[in-house]
């Protein structure tokens, strides 16, 4: 084993779980020294956002390190959480941690299917390991073919049509409650890109009376005027919070940001007016009890799934046609891990498909019924053979895959070799010697 991640997401865990091992950017390079430092002969790279902390490493001996590596990221955390929290912990191993990888960049991993967030956050992950020397060479080719298979993922399908970020879920879902958002007094909390994305998606859809308040004055400052909301000193978070009607708080900060307390004396003020907060930080900027204030609506990361399962429903096709890229792609970086036997097979396989197609066209076209045919007809056939030839193998190719992932790579091989007769003469010449004899 050369690769692997260990981590925690959305999908094994809920928010007041990950909230435990989560790393602000600002804290990240410094938990990649340690690493180095504790091993110098491994490679790692370290993404944390609001839906998952993944640490991905590399090198002869990560195996032999994970139990370390476990406590590592879950030394933030009290010994029982540490415990409970553990068994929600996954872990992956060369060409299925590659394929993950792929996926989580790609936007297939995320909540919102198809998002390109995400990219930003992983490529921003690898940056900071490449600031700090821990990224190495097999990290450096994994993380750039990640990258080159987003891009493809993203120009090639529509997976990213329509509200595909955090964010703008968000603010769908506030526009389910609220109908009409262009009467409503929003206040942004936190100045990043998520709370930009959210200001954004607000102004689209008719929000005027934006607010923004950020532990750095003049970053929201240049935040609000950018789309003509009002900047506040962080201080004046509370006096605040009873004149406005939604709050989207998305701060990186390792506390609670907004307490119950301050909620109850802002609805105190509104004299019972609701108020809708929505908290998409992880760590979670808002008391989860707050929620339990009468007329306050209290939406966590993990209350915007469903809103996000409903716009998965119409891009169902779309994340087809991606994991096919994906899985393509991870075949291809087969190769990195010494595997470059399962890349070779692949070809092979395609090879054959293409021979077989050549030479049933050949003889197909060439008889007398189909030789006056006009080229768009003739084309046409032509196409028709490859989606046979596309379809026959495809399944062939997809179980050779997983069992290179599972290891059970020689023996799929083998029997691969033998199915196909793989050494032998190829398709045509087969064909060829057939006719001959049948003319002799």
């Amino acid at each position: 084993m050369n690769f692997s991640v260990l981590g925690i997401n959305f999908r094994t865990a809920p928010v007041a779980l990950r909230e435990r091992i989560s790393f602000a950017p600002l804290a990240v390079p410094a938990v990649l020294l340690r690493i180095r430092d504790e091993f110098p002969d491994l490679a790692a790279v370290l993404l944390s956002t609001c839906n998952r902390t993944e640490l991905y490493a590399a090198g002869a001996r990560v195996e032999q390190y994970e139990d370390r590596l476990t406590d590592l990221l879950l030394e933030g955390a009290g010994q029982a959480e540490r415990d409970e929290t553990k068994r929600h912990l996954y872990r992956k191993i060369d060409i299925g941690a590659a394929e993950h990888l792929f996926a989580v960049a790609s936007g297939l991993d995320s909540m919102v299917v198809g998002e390109t967030e995400i990219l930003g956050q992983v490529k921003q992950a690898y940056a900071l390991a490449e600031e700090v020397h821990t990224s190495g060479p097999l990290l450096a080719a994994l993380f750039q073919n990640a990258f080159k298979t987003a891009k493809q993922v993203h120009s090639l399908t529509d997976i990213n049509r329509g509200r595909v970020s955090v964010s703008s879920i968000a603010v769908e879902f506030a526009e389910k409650v609220f109908e009409d958002l262009g009467s409503k007094t929003v206040l942004i909390v936190g100045a990043g890109e998520t709370a930009e994305l959210s200001l954004k998606s607000l102004i689209e859809r008719g929000t005027r009376d934006v607010l923004v308040i950020n532990r750095s004055l003049e970053r929201g400052r240049v935040l609000a005027e950018s789309y003509g909301g009002q900047a506040l000193p962080f201080e004046l978070l509370d006096e605040y919070l009873p004149r406005v009607d939604i709050v989207i708080s998305s701060t990186g900060a390792p506390h609670i940001v907004i307490g119950a307390k301050a909620v109850r004396r802002a609805m105190e003020a509104r004299r019972g007016r609701p108020v809708m907060l929505i908290d998409i930080a992880v760590p979670r900027d808002v008391d989860p009890s707050a929620g339990e204030i009468k007329n306050v609506y209290l939406y966590d990361i993990d209350d915007l799934r469903r809103v996000a399962d409903e716009n998965m429903l119409h891009r169902q096709e779309a994340a087809r046609h991606a994991w096919r890229i994906v899985k393509d792609a991870t075949a291809e970086a087969a190769g990195l891990f010494g595997n470059a036997e399962l890349r070779d097979l692949l070809r092979k396989i395609d090879d054959y498909g293409r021979g077989a197609r050549d030479a049933a066209l050949k003889k197909a076209l060439g008889r007398q019924a189909l030789a006056e045919l006009p080229e768009p007809a003739r084309e046409s056939i032509r196409a028709l053979a490859q989606r046979i030839v596309n379809s026959m193998l495809e399944l062939p190719r997809e179980a050779i895959k997983r069992a290179a992932k599972n290891g059970q790579w020689e023996d799929y091989a083998r029997v691969t070799g033998d199915l196909f007769g793989f050494g032998r003469a190829e398709p045509e010449e087969q064909d060829d010697n057939q006719d001959g004899k049948k003319q002799a």
